[in-house]
């Protein structure tokens, strides 16, 4: 199985400090780096991801994930055409309807019809033809050395289909709940039906917020990113049963939320969420725990997780993961 990382550059990070983390990745292991863009909160995606490119020489950089608000969607294919050309080919390009980056700012996730006109239009793009936003026929002045995969971040009914329509793979995100999870990827499969693809043809990666070991000090790893999901999960109206008994707590969590700390593990937002609601989000428990939670998660039909990495000892999380709970999901 691929071993995929979310990570963000925190404003306390120096660029060059993490340059030689992505190349400390590289070396431990890691196949992917899905860097975060949230201008606000974390150091400039496309200066990490450049960063990154010139330190590494094997592992997959993309985008985890951009979005069409904080950046035109024609600069964004310049700039992933540069990364590919930097990289040797190496680039991702992950998008979505805009989360922190864009409510930060005021705006307004984007609209799925907007959002399948992007995913044809980076197609286009990044493949060397000609593409058509706002009426005008746009061409990258340098196409990348070969297409670039286009993974689109997914959560609900409508954005998976389009994922299975339309894009090279697609970015789960929400609880850690198997049955959940389960439909998210039926949605994406019947997309991809839909579309007359074979659904095979679209790779599923789930992010999967994971901390093995002490639970005390392992539900204080992943707080911070579950009252992240916590605020967002407060305005759906189909929920399990088991996080719906956490209405309170999801809707204190929205609106206590502070975008210019998002992710931090220093939030003061991350009160919000009781260690009974960090549990059912996120995988915490021992190892073996752990190990069972995700091998849940590979039955409900995902390929492969997305691990983030978030606030201090993140080769050590990393490490453990790799020794103590991934070798329980691969036959011996």
């Amino acid at each position: 199985m691929r071993l995929a990382v979310s990570v963000g550059i925190s404003p306390r990070e120096s660029l060059g400090d993490w340059a030689e983390f992505s190349a400390k990745l590289e070396q431990q292991g890691a196949d992917r780096i899905w860097l975060i863009d949230s201008q606000l909160a974390m150091k400039d995606v496309y200066a990490g991801l450049y960063a990154a490119a010139a330190a590494t020489d094997r592992i997959e950089l993309g985008t985890g994930v951009t979005n069409l608000l904080t950046r035109h969607p024609s600069v964004t294919a310049g700039a992933i055409a540069a990364l590919a050309e930097l990289s040797g080919g190496r680039a991702l390009l992950g998008v979505g309807a805009g989360d922190s980056a864009v409510r930060a700012i005021g705006a307004r996730p984007t609209r799925i019809a907007e959002m399948e006109q992007a995913l044809r239009f980076f197609r286009a793009m990044l493949s060397g033809e000609p593409a058509e936003w706002g009426g005008h026929e746009l061409r990258l002045p340098q196409p990348p050395p070969k297409p670039v995969p286009i993974h689109l971040a997914v959560s609900r009914p409508r954005m998976c289909h389009l994922a299975g329509n339309l894009a090279d793979g697609a970015i789960i995100m929400g609880p850690a709940e198997a049955e959940l999870v389960a439909r998210q990827v039926g949605w994406v499969k019947d997309g991809a039906r839909e579309a007359g693809r074979d659904p095979r043809e679209v790779e599923l990666a789930f992010v999967a917020t994971t901390a093995a070991g002490d639970e005390a000090k392992a539900l204080d790893d992943v707080r911070s990113w579950a009252s992240a999901q916590a605020r967002l999960l407060a305005d759906v109206q189909d929920l399990p049963p088991s996080l719906e008994a956490h209405r309170d707590e999801l809707v204190r969590a929205r609106e206590s939320y502070d975008y210019e700390q998002h992710l931090s593990t220093r939030a003061g937002h991350q009160a919000s969420v009781s260690d009974e609601l960090v549990r059912l989000l996120a995988v915490v428990g021992d190892p073996g725990e752990c190990a069972a939670r995700l091998l849940e998660l590979l039955d409900a039909g995902v390929d492969e997780f997305i691990f983030p990495l978030m606030g201090s000892g993140r080769l050590e999380r990393l490490r453990r993961l790799q020794e103590e709970v991934l070798p329980a999901l691969t036959p011996a």
